[in-house]
């Protein structure tokens, strides 16, 4: 017996030191299911949870790579309760474009935010973030209740945007910094 109990912990103390690349989670239930994952790294960080009551599929992925990647999606025939959130960092900008006013070049600032909640009585939504030194992201809810989601990005130029709807909704929100979709 305490032989198997110390291979555990040492496999234990192993896995902590390797830490994981990629992490993925399916679950389908008739009953109910709470998924909640965060994460973070140099370039921003994600939060990211998902309840859902009845015949309900949830399935969630987080990938390490050049940044943090992650995808959640979740389909109910109850009701769903979600939240995300998500922090990134803009990139730095080299001296030779920087503006006479900019005193601080090098410095990177926590500045852009996503964030999506609400809750469905039934549908579904999809929403995938990737943390990179830009945030980028999409959002997709098909359903009918309550969302409300937005970003802000702020520095030099500053961008907002919140939105919320109510009843029966499509909802399609797509982010990318430093380029067009």
């Amino acid at each position: 017996m305490k032989r198997e109990c110390l291979i555990g912990i040492f496999c234990l103390i192993v896995a902590g030191f390797a830490g994981a690349d990629y992490l993925a989670t399916s679950i389908q239930t008739d009953g109910s299911v709470i998924l909640t994952t965060s994460g973070s790294d140099m370039n921003g960080s994600f939060t990211s949870r998902a309840m859902a009551i009845d015949t309900s599929e949830v399935a969630l992925s987080v990938g390490e790579g050049e940044g943090l990647d992650t995808d959640l999606s979740v389909k109910s025939s109850g009701p769903v309760l979600v939240y995300d959130y998500a922090t990134g960092r803009n990139s730095i900008i080299p001296d030779w474009l920087a503006c006479a006013f900019i005193q601080q070049t090098q410095k990177q600032n926590d500045n852009s935010e996503l964030f999506s909640t609400g809750i469905l009585n039934k549908g579904s939504y999809s929403v995938s973030k990737s943390i990179r030194p830009d945030l980028s992201g999409s959002l997709y809810v098909n359903g009918s209740g309550l969302m409300s989601f937005g970003l802000q990005d702020s520095g030099n130029n500053s961008l907002r945007s919140i939105g919320f709807v109510s009843g029966n909704m499509t909802i399609n929100d797509i982010v990318q910094h430093g380029g067009r979709v």
